[in-house]
């Protein structure tokens, strides 16, 4: 028994020896993993960014999709491109809808039900002469017709309010056509040689670097970006029908008459504040009045969106971008009022080795409102 087993140790020694790695066998089986570790990392990084590329500009093309389907119809809508403050590229994507339409035919035509106060008294006339549509509403002076405080009579990014009034020949007043509070006025306003211009006063919230608060923006006929134009600053005649429209959009306040530029400022991309005060048409405009279409801007905060630090929008040159873009859409097609070409974004992921060097897609914009991402080489 003892000699059987001391014949089988050396075997068993032998089995334990052959299963085993020696260290130099370790060390280049450590050195193999390592430098694939180190190649997939490459790899992997090399994707990521790629990817974070590729889904910007994939939103962007979205965000441009969606502004273009919004815009069917009587509604428009705009994409605008951005810096913040901290150096970041947002895009905002922004409707316009029309939210009333009152044709003055009757009481029963507009758009939404409207209440007749009547404190002076409107009266439904009808003229062939007057008016392109046929019939049109006579206000008293000091009658009003109140719309209430509903939510999408609460213009906070916007709004553009469009009416054709006549002024009684002789008997002419100045008056307030439309108020809604404090945050919005707007006046007709009697000059010395008989004519009458128009006076539109906003309230906007401040920039968050000036504070809390808001401050009174005016805006008249005769005037552009602080300068006089005296040309522009009376030129409703009374007895005439006169088109007038009146608009905010975050980037201009504007006064048009019969379809000419009669007033404008640029103003600092604000907010209108939210209140609970009712839109009132009238309240010492005595004349006649017609066709009003009232159309509200609204941002959408779910098509905001603000893109990662590590991406750059660019210029056609690789040079990064600072002054802004504002894409419209008119019937689902690029607006030719604003756009007489398509459009092409760059965005750019730069290398971290500060060459300057990296990866670049092109979202392009066709006149027709097709959106596309493609590569340099798809070019």
């Amino acid at each position: 028994m003892t000699s059987s087993t001391s014949r089988s140790s050396p075997v068993n020694s032998v089995r334990r020896r052959d299963q085993a790695f020696t260290l130099i066998e370790v060390l280049v089986v450590l050195t193999l993993v390592g430098a694939l570790m180190g190649m997939s990392i490459g790899f992997i990084q090399k994707a990521g960014r790629g990817n974070l590329l590729l889904q910007t500009s994939n939103k962007a093309a979205s965000l441009l999709a969606s502004a273009r389907d919004q815009s069917y119809g009587s509604s428009r809508a705009y994409l605008t491109l951005r810096n913040t403050s901290d150096g970041r590229v947002v895009i905002r994507s922004v409707r316009q809808r029309q939210v009333f339409h009152w044709p003055c035919e009757d009481m029963e035509r507009a758009s939404e039900p409207i209440e007749l106060k009547n404190s002076g008294g409107v009266e439904i006339l009808d003229d062939p002469r007057s008016s392109s549509e046929g019939r049109f509403a006579r206000f008293g002076s000091g009658s009003t017709i109140n719309l209430g405080s509903r939510a999408w009579l609460q213009f906070v990014d916007g709004f553009s309010i469009e009416c054709r009034v006549r002024l009684p020949e002789g008997i002419g007043r100045s008056g307030t056509i439309f108020q809604k509070g404090n945050p919005l006025r707007i006046n007709l306003t009697t000059q010395g040689d008989g004519r009458f211009g128009i006076e539109a006063k906003i309230k906007l919230s401040k920039k968050e670097e000036e504070g809390a608060g808001t401050d009174d923006v005016i805006l008249r006929t005769g005037a552009r970006d602080g300068a006089d134009v005296p040309e522009w600053g009376a030129p409703l005649i009374p007895g005439r029908w006169h088109k007038i429209r009146i608009s905010y959009d975050r980037k201009a306040f504007t006064i048009h008459v019969d379809g000419r530029l009669r007033g404008q400022r640029v103003d600092k991309n604000t907010k209108m504040p939210i209140n609970d005060e009712p839109f009132i048409i009238g309240g010492g405009f005595g004349g006649d009045f017609d066709s009003l279409v009232i159309t509200g801007i609204f941002e959408d905060d779910d098509d905001r969106f603000v893109l990662p630090e590590q991406i750059q929008w660019i210029d056609e040159e690789e040079n990064v971008r600072t002054d802004g873009e504002d894409i419209y859409f008119r019937n689902r097609s690029l607006d030719p009022r604003h756009h007489s070409k398509p459009l092409r974004l760059w965005f750019k992921m730069p290398r971290d080795d500060g060459t300057g060097a990296g990866a670049r897609r092109l979202v392009t914009v066709s006149m027709s409102g097709e959106c596309f991402v493609k590569t340099p080489d798809e070019e």
